[in-house]
């Protein structure tokens, strides 16, 4: 009797939190779908600008050259925040420009301005200047954050829904969780009746492929809750640039330098400029070009180019620090590398149908017997 009642409440509230939250965990598992190979499209869809062809013995020029070419393709309204630069010999230069207005409602008054430009690292050439404010990917990723409504609203949305999606997937495993392990049970709760009618069909969909997906969309849920309740942020470093020896020139090549022989492996750096008089100008080495876990920071004096700073190596950190930064690997699957990406694409699509098959199973209750 009591175990009956349970099951009751859990089912209540399975039913009506999928209900409220039904929607929103339908765009989260649509767009976390497509993002999933997001790096793979580009690769082909944005090839032209991803990559230059090399001349004959010819070596990249230096940031300090190269810097000012950006900043002239952006414009003098729009800074830039950040340079990546891979050192895959074939590959561009990407400098960005980026404000954002956290405080606003909807997409478009979010990004203020968001710009990228892509240079031959080699000849300084603009290859591409991107309004990546209007880029598919971008507006993807702002829908799977924040449904185009903003960080206030938005994220707050997003947040409390995959809580509700959280408590769904385990009171879906308390309600999948078969009475008797008999033959008969098992090969309903692991095994869809395709020939049967829409009803049952639809049932076992929900019920089927909600229990084989559980564990992988769990982790999905929990690392972007993570990011949500900000449990990954990193502490404000208390290194600061000496503004004693304030000049009008950042030594980029002296920092690059010094970055490239402290990294010779890394496969890019993401070298973001500081905004403030007394920032440091924060390097990231990444070691792989799947991952993001994999990566030494490194700080610098922006005025001196003196490092201030080095992180701790991936494989020298805790088993805390370790899962924190693979937080972002984890959410995506890339941790597992290409099939890890594989698990979280099918994972997406299969929560984007949870919602549909729910609702169904609601609607058509009581309506026809399953058969």
């Amino acid at each position: 009797m009591l175990l009956s009642n349970f099951k009751k409440t859990i089912h209540f509230l399975h039913l009506w939190l999928g209900l409220f939250s039904g929607l929103v965990v339908f765009i989260l598992g649509l767009t976390g779908a497509i993002y999933a190979f997001t790096d793979e499209i580009k690769e082909w869809v944005y090839k032209d600008r991803l990559y230059v062809e090399v001349p004959a013995g010819a070596l990249r020029l230096p940031l300090s050259q190269l810097l000012p070419i950006a900043e002239q393709a952006m414009g003098k309204d729009h800074k830039i925040s950040r340079g990546q630069l891979s050192q895959a010999k074939d590959r561009t230069y990407m400098f960005r420009a980026l404000k954002v207005d956290k405080k606003s409602f909807g997409y478009w008054n979010y990004y203020e301005y968001y710009y990228k430009v892509y240079l031959n690292p080699y000849t300084g050439q603009v290859v591409y200047k991107e309004n990546a404010k209007r880029e598919f990917f971008t507006v993807v990723l702002a829908l799977h954050m924040n449904l185009l409504l903003g960080d206030n609203v938005g994220h707050f949305i997003i947040r409390w829904s995959v809580v509700c999606f959280v408590f769904l997937l385990l009171s879906g495993l308390v309600l999948w969780w078969p009475k008797k392990w008999k033959r008969k049970q098992l090969k309903q709760r692991f095994k869809v009746k395709w020939n049967a009618k829409f009803k049952r069909l639809n049932y076992d969909l929900h019920n089927v492929f909600g229990f084989y997906s559980c564990l992988i969309l769990l982790v999905i849920a929990l690392t972007g809750l993570m990011w949500s309740f900000e449990l990954t942020t990193e502490k404000k470093s208390k290194v600061l640039s000496d503004t004693t020896q304030v000049t009008d020139v950042m030594p980029a090549d002296r920092i690059l330098d010094q970055a490239l022989k402290a990294s010779p492996e890394t496969a890019y750096f993401l070298y973001n400029f500081p905004s403030a008089k007394s920032g440091t100008v924060n390097v990231s080495a990444y070691q792989s070009d799947m991952n993001l876990y994999d990566r030494v920071q490194y700080r610098f004096d922006r005025y001196s180019g003196a490092l201030l700073q080095k992180g701790t190596e991936f494989n020298k950190q805790t088993i805390g620090a370790q899962l924190i930064a693979m937080n972002y690997d984890l959410h995506t699957g890339s941790a597992l590398g290409l099939t890890g990406k594989v698990l979280a694409f099918f994972a997406g699509l299969i929560a984007m149908g949870l919602p549909v098959t729910g609702f169904l199973i609601w609607w058509k209750r009581g309506k026809k017997p399953l058969s």
